[in-house]
């Protein structure tokens, strides 16, 4: 996990899917400013991150990229996973029935999207990210959305081969999902992976749990300002408090959980990150 260690105390911190409209809520020039590129900057540098996802899809991330380099920030270029352009083309509900009856026609057309991710790892490998962040959602709140067979069978080694090919690039891997992803954590890790972003739809007890399961798989966890909590003032205080006592067991990158979407959970993650820190 050196490709994801970071120097400063007591812990590393980033940005996820924060939209940028709610990033002017942390004040100074950059929130001043229209441009989402300039706004993550800002907002990182305001906040003392360490790093922040940038999606490689959006029109401003080579700016962001960039811009982020130049204040020392890592860059975790975010691409999308090729599973759920598959899914979508035969409608959500056909599509998942169609990784239990077919799976291996649903592995070759994975497979026909390949060379799209690569040439994303490509192009965040040219502005100088860090790390990949390969954004596929396995799982709901309560569990997998796809069956662990078929993502153990034919999905993640087919990961594994984007793994590879950043790896050749100096680029290591971290896979982002809602969810709970417990049951596919040694999947993951033997895909090499170095670490999960645990996205939306937990809450702390859920959360907690998945942190200490891939800390004995060997996966850091970035995530656990769960925006659920965040709305609240005395909410978030509490979640950063109990975050910073988790995160001082190592393995853990304090992070949002990429379900910010108002003005006050951007504030619940101030105050927050703030509670954590002082710890």
């Amino acid at each position: 996990m050196d490709c994801l260690r970071f120097s400063g105390s007591p812990f590393a911190f980033g940005l996820t899917f924060v939209p940028s409209e709610v990033l002017g809520v942390v004040g100074g020039a950059a929130a001043a400013t229209d441009d989402p590129a300039v706004r993550l900057a800002g907002a990182c540098a305001a906040l003392g991150a360490s790093f922040a996802f940038v999606p490689a899809t959006e029109e401003w991330a080579t700016d962001a990229a960039r811009l982020l380099g130049e204040q020392g920030a890592a860059v975790l270029w975010a691409i999308d996973g090729p599973l759920w352009p598959v899914i979508r083309e035969h409608g959500e509900l056909a599509g998942l029935r169609s990784t239990l009856t077919e799976p291996e026609r649903i592995g070759r057309a994975i497979d026909e999207r390949l060379d799209g991710v690569l040439a994303g790892i490509a192009t965040g490998a040219r502005l100088g990210a860090r790390a990949i962040v390969l954004a596929e959602d396995l799982a709901g709140s309560s569990g997998p959305l796809i069956a662990p067979d078929f993502a153990i069978a034919e999905l993640l080694p087919r990961y594994a081969r984007i793994v590879q090919a950043a790896g050749a690039l100096d680029l290591c891997c971290v896979l982002h999902s809602d969810g709970d992803v417990r049951p596919l954590l040694p999947a993951i890790a033997r895909a090499g992976f170095v670490a999960i972003h645990a996205g939306g739809g937990l809450d702390f007890e859920r959360f907690d749990k998945l942190f200490w399961a891939a800390r004995d798989t060997g996966l850091a966890v970035i995530g656990g300002l769960l925006t659920g909590d965040l709305g609240n003032g005395i909410r978030a205080e509490a979640i950063g408090s109990t975050v910073g006592v988790v995160a001082e067991a190592g393995g853990l990158l304090v992070a949002d959980d990429g379900g910010i979407t108002t003005h006050d959970e951007m504030r619940g993650l101030i105050t927050a990150l703030g509670a954590a820190r002082a710890h």
